[in-house]
Order: structure tokens, then sequence, then C-alpha cells
């Protein structure tokens, strides 16, 4: 490898969205093998105290068998739960994604199916390099404040995409860390703990919606403001568009 080779700086926040779903998704085969031992324990003593109970009441046998139907039932559909767990809760959370995108896409001037945090910060990559380029050493002055300006825009938009990207990796994390609740579903007496796993991953995913609306909204903002800057970069331009993301 090149030693000298530039720093990329397109599509930097992808690349650490994806270095962590991929570790995500490499956690689910052992996180569901440890729920999935919970499960069975936790239904074996579900079992051994239901008909316990039934055989010191001296139930008949059709008290044993409407017993032994629910508990089959039961214990099959959360087992399904925890089988299906992973791919349920990414469908939830991509579902959310993507209606977030199809939203913005109403007020935003290009296809915008699913948001990243890069193609925010690009934004504000592409600026600072603009002004780096525009700078002279006839205008010390003004290279200088513009350069404060177009560094402070993009901490500004950093920070925008760092709390999209913090979202976003908390979802991975829940949705194939968190399916370890769902071993929890194989006793009656816990089954609630496995069902608000899916209520957190839906609370999880219509924050993500809600960011990724208000994201839609701001970039609009941020686009237009980039696409009118003139060619001389005007300080007040610059000025105003700090200002305006500031208040976003």
């Amino acid at each position: 490898m090149n030693a000298n080779a530039e720093i990329e700086t397109d599509g930097i926040f992808d690349k650490v969205h994806d270095v962590y779903f991929t570790a995500a998704t490499s956690w689910a085969s052992v996180i569901k093998l440890h729920a999935s031992r919970l499960f069975w324990t936790l239904a074996l003593i579900s079992m051994v105290w239901t008909f316990g109970m039934l055989a010191l009441r001296n139930s008949d046998a059709g008290e044993f068998f409407a017993e032994f139907v629910r508990f089959t039932i039961f214990t099959g559909f959360y087992w399904w739960l925890l089988d299906n767990g992973p791919t349920m809760a990414k469908a939830i959370i991509d579902s959310m994604r993507t209606m977030g995108g199809s939203a913005s896409a109403g007020t935003h001037s290009s296809a915008y199916p699913l948001p990243s945090p890069s193609s925010i910060v690009d934004i504000g990559f592409s600026i600072f390099a603009k002004v780096i380029s525009e700078s002279s050493v006839w205008s010390p002055f003004a290279s200088i404040v513009g350069a404060f300006l177009s560094i402070a825009i993009l901490a500004i938009l950093t920070l925008i995409a760092v709390n999209v990207l913090i979202v976003l990796i908390s979802a991975w994390v829940l949705a194939y860390a968190g399916i370890f609740f769902l071993g929890f579903g194989g006793c009656r007496w816990t089954s609630e703990m496995a069902i608000s796993y899916f209520k957190t991953v839906l609370g999880i995913a219509v924050q993500l919606l809600v960011m990724i609306l208000l994201v839609g909204v701001g970039k609009t903002f941020i686009d237009l403001y980039y696409s009118r800057m003139t060619a001389g970069m005007l300080l007040t331009e610059m000025a105003a568009f700090t200002v305006s993301r500031r208040g976003r």
C-alpha cells in the first residue's frame, strides 16, 4: 500500500456505519445460541410447573390436552419470534428509514431513498475545498475569515451527521445484540420482556424516521445555499449559511 495515499473524505461516515453493521451481524449467531438456551430452559421450567399443577389437581385428560395445545402454541410462537428476531428487527428499521427517505424526496431536489450520514458531511467538505481553492494571498483577511467560516460549517454538519450515525449504530446493535431478550419468551412469566424488545426496536426506528425527516428538510437548505453561492464565495453568503445551520 502507498504510505502517501490521500485520505478520502467522501463516504467517511458510511464506512464507519458499514464497519459497525458488519460487526453487529456477526454477533447474531452467538447471541442467538445463548438466547435459545435461555428460552428452552425457561420453557422446561414453565412446562414442569404447568403440568405439575394439573397433576396435583387431578385434572382429567381433556384439561391436559387443552393445556398442552396452549403451551405448544405459546412456545411455538415465541420460538418463531426468537428464530426470526434479527430479520424482523432489521425489517422494521429499514422500513422506517425508507419511509423517511421517501417522504424527504418530496422536498428534496434529488433522489433520497436511503439517507446516509456521509451525504450530510460531504457537502461540508465540498464547501471547505471550494473556499480553500479560491483563497488568495492577495486577500489574506477574506481568505482567513472564509476558511474559519467553512470550518465552522463543516463542524456543524459533522455534528448532525454524527447524531444520525449514532442512531443508526444503536439500531443495529439493538437489532442483533438485543435478541438475547427474546430468550425470555420461553416462559409466560417473562414473555413480556420479549415483547418489550420489539417495542424498543420500534421506538428507535421511529426516532430514526423523525431524524431523517428533519435532516431531509435541513439538507434542502444546505443544497439551496450551496448552489446559490457565487463563484467568489462572498463572506456574507458564508456567514448567512453558518447562521442558518446553527438555527437548524
